[in-house]
């Protein structure tokens, strides 16, 4: 039964959060004595590495919670954050492009600070330049996938506005699936699913870490949780901290999880891995220069006036604490 409202949950959104939390009742919990904690993540991907090595190795679990790891789209995340149906999720570069645009949301940590997305494309594609009208496939308009797709695109002198439409198609299946059948010229991808479209005929054109430096995920939180529950909160930054510690230092552990969860040759694992952990932040916290580069880009984009201090968008202050211990 359970499982099925998961399911529900993953495919519908943010409604179900409601219908569960009255069902189930707020002190439900699973494992007896543990905290239920809910955190979304947009995709099942080694950007979220940090959270499903945490979870297997019950690092969160250490700290007293029963997390529950739900896939959801970010659109929905967020203001299911606000709306006190989700307590985390891992879409921290698109929290504060919300938080910029006045949702009362914080991002508290990062797990990558370079961009560890890759743009495949059909076989006859041999150039960035040669997508000019056409299509790419992201995620979801508006969040992480779509705006590296612009990085790349904008990178390479065309103009993502005039010269290509990006399309929301959701999960790296279905934005595989959508380039295989030519339904589109491309797709921006996570690791492994890179390799994974290679072996059905797709050519890897861009690993966006080597030209995109910016903030992809991490964890973040509503305002009211952090006023509210500061103590859940630095029980969380904690086994964030532990969990990308782990993830960062145990390379033979990491890849054996990403053959396990991703059902790739050991050889696919450990050139996935070496290429995403280059892209994960060395303490949980993102570069000033990055934050300060992005809240601008919103303020022009969406034509915000009122100044917007560091402090308004992300609080290092529990992973920095988290790591003092």
């Amino acid at each position: 039964m359970m499982k099925r409202w998961l399911r529900l949950l993953q495919t519908q959104g943010i409604a179900f959060f409601f219908l569960a939390s009255v069902l189930l009742g707020p002190a439900f919990t699973w494992a007896q004595g543990l905290e239920k904690v809910r955190i979304g993540i947009p995709v099942v991907a080694m950007s979220q590495l940090p959270i499903l090595m945490g979870q297997e190795k019950k690092i969160f679990q250490a700290e007293g919670f029963d997390l529950e790891v739900i896939q959801i789209r970010t659109a929905l995340s967020l203001p299911a954050m606000v709306a006190g149906e989700l307590d985390f999720a891992t879409s921290a570069e698109t929290t504060i492009r919300s938080a910029v645009s006045g949702m009362p949301l914080k991002a508290i940590g990062f797990i990558g600070i370079r961009s560890s997305l890759v743009l495949m494309v059909q076989p006859r594609i041999n150039k960035v330049t040669d997508l000019k009208g056409g299509k790419i496939a992201v995620s979801s308009l508006r969040t992480t996938t779509d705006f590296v797709a612009r990085d790349i695109l904008k990178y390479y002198g065309l103009n993502p506005d005039k010269d290509i439409v990006t399309l929301p198609l959701g999960s790296e299946a279905n934005k595989i699936a959508s380039v295989k059948g030519g339904a589109v010229d491309g797709a921006i991808v996570t690791l492994p699913d890179d390799s994974i479209a290679e072996e059905q005929g797709l050519k890897k054109l861009v690993f966006a870490g080597d030209i995109v430096e910016g903030l992809q995920s991490g964890l973040s939180t509503s305002v009211k949780k952090i006023n509210e529950n500061p103590a859940q909160v630095k029980r969380m930054a904690r086994a964030f901290v532990k969990s990308l510690d782990l993830s960062r230092t145990d390379r033979s552990g990491s890849v054996d999880f990403i053959v396990k969860q991703w059902k790739v040759s050991r050889k696919v694992a450990e050139g996935s891995y070496d290429l995403m952990v280059k892209t994960f932040s060395p303490d949980g916290e993102a570069p000033e220069k990055l934050i300060r580069n992005l809240v601008e880009q919103v303020k022009r984009a969406q034509k915000v006036e009122r100044e917007v201090a560091l402090s308004d968008v992300v609080d290092f202050s529990f992973v920095r604490e988290a790591r003092k211990r």
